[in-house]
């Protein structure tokens, strides 16, 4: 064969990945944020921005795209979304989802919380009150409260260590004393 000829030597385009297929299910619908009771608390609003996102998603609906955060907003009420429909004012059609959920946790959630998840990602142990925990449970918990805290805040190798440390009562003994 030849190199000559259309797109010899050239570029070749990327295949353009299939679309998923659609399930015949209904999925439900994600619970609003309210801005109140349970829903101060971090584990809450995080349940609520993950069951949201995945709930967009499977309807195609775009995360990073300019005006998502007007989605988001049909997924709030009461005081949350009071605050919602301010930041939608101040922001319009440039209303993403990250500025949206940054207004509600600075907003809903208290400046404490993160340095109340740093102290129980340090205070994971497998041993507990005479109860050994599963290794599985041990990297979830450590795993939930670092992706709890801004990025970067925690290391791998930090992680690494914390994980080791969880897991070995001499360990603990040394770095506890």
């Amino acid at each position: 064969m030849s190199d000559h000829g259309k797109g010899a030597g050239g570029p070749h385009p990327e295949p353009v990945p299939e679309p998923l297929p659609r399930l015949s299910i209904k999925v439900p619908s994600p619970e609003e944020f309210t801005g109140d009771g349970e829903d101060l608390k971090p584990e809450a609003c995080d349940r609520w921005y993950n069951s949201v996102q995945l709930y967009l998603r499977l309807h195609n609906v775009s995360q990073k795209a300019t005006a998502s955060g007007n989605y988001w907003i049909l997924y709030t009420e009461g005081r949350a979304q009071e605050v919602a429909f301010q930041v939608a004012e101040l922001f319009g059609e440039n209303l993403t989802r990250d500025l949206l959920v940054t207004y509600l946790r600075e907003r809903f959630q208290s400046s404490k919380h993160k340095d109340i998840t740093y102290q129980k990602f340090h205070r994971i142990r497998q041993s507990w009150n005479g109860q050994v925990q599963k290794i599985s449970i041990i990297a979830t918990d450590l795993l939930m409260h670092r992706a709890r805290l801004p990025e970067d805040t925690i290391s791998d190798y930090t992680f690494i260590q914390q994980f080791f440390t969880s897991m070995h009562p001499r360990l603990r003994q040394d770095v506890e004393t």
